[in-house]
């Protein structure tokens, strides 16, 4: 989980095993473009595949190219 994204990271969107299959978003990568501050919403904009979408911070984790 990535409570503070920094703009233009790497992501990786990640549901829970029992919920995975309802989201199409499940381990896609995308890059943070909008970072939210706010203490109650805690939703990040993150482009994937040319859109954007909203994504709680619980949601993202750090991605790293594999080598």
């Amino acid at each position: 989980m990535m409570a503070n994204p920094r703009l233009g990271q790497t992501v990786q969107i990640w549901y829970k095993k029992s919920l995975a299959d309802w989201f199409p978003l499940h381990g896609k990568i995308g890059t943070v473009v909008i970072v939210c501050k706010a203490r109650k919403c805690r939703n990040h904009g993150v482009l994937v595949e040319g859109r954007m979408y909203a994504v709680p911070c619980g949601n993202l984790r750090a991605w790293s190219d594999p080598l």
